[in-house]
Order: C-alpha cells, then sequence, then structure tokens
C-alpha cells in the first residue's frame, strides 16, 4: 500500500537568476529529491518580496542557487511569513540543459 502523501504543491518552476549565483559549484552534488532552503530576502533591491533557494548538505558552507521567480515571490514570502510550512524540493535537475531550465522545484506545502 502506497503511503498517502501529506503536502500539496503550491508552485513548481525553474529557480531563477542561476546564471548569477552559485548552482555550478554543487550542480555534481545535485539530486532529484533534494530538499532546499528558502530564505526571504527583504533587502534585495530588485524585489522586496524575493525568497533565496539555498543548497545545504550541512557538511560544507551553504550555497545561493538562486531565487523563487518575482511572479511567485510575493505569495511565497507571504506564505514563510504566516508560518506555512513549505518545502522547496528539486524535482527536475540537468546539468546540460540552458541555466534557466537546469533546476525545477516545487515549493510544498505541509498538510500533516
Amino acid at each position: 500500500m502506497e503511503k498517502e502523501k501529506n503536502y500539496k504543491v503550491t508552485h513548481n518552476f525553474y529557480i531563477a537568476g542561476v546564471r548569477f549565483h552559485d548552482l555550478h559549484l554543487v550542480e555534481d552534488e545535485l539530486a532529484e529529491g533534494d530538499e532546499l532552503e528558502l530564505i526571504p530576502d527583504s533587502t534585495n533591491k530588485f524585489d522586496p518580496n524575493a525568497v533565496e533557494i539555498w543548497y545545504n548538505d550541512h557538511v560544507k558552507p551553504k550555497v545561493l542557487l538562486g531565487f523563487v521567480p518575482k511572479k511567485f515571490s510575493s505569495e511565497v514570502s507571504a506564505a514563510l511569513e504566516i508560518g506555512k510550512d513549505l518545502r522547496c524540493v528539486l524535482v527536475k535537475f540537468n546539468k546540460s540543459a540552458k541555466p534557466w531550465e537546469q533546476a525545477k522545484v516545487e515549493i510544498r506545502e505541509d498538510l500533516s
């Protein structure tokens, strides 16, 4: 019997800004299914609702991969601010793709 999922997918997108950040430093370590960290960045000069996406293997220093795309950032930022339990999961990774199509993630809201 398959375990019932205890989350709903709220957003699905490619990580924005990967060309300007450090995804290339960990591309050999990333794997589909990895959970990434969401950190609001209210001081971002381009988007006051910006949400950073970080890779953290808990051994090496954390690596900034990029951002939640601006078209979703206000919703994700607001959900984090009110304490919703969100997970960012890498669902597709292709290091040979164009940078803006390398890393696709889902934002999942925990329902348990």
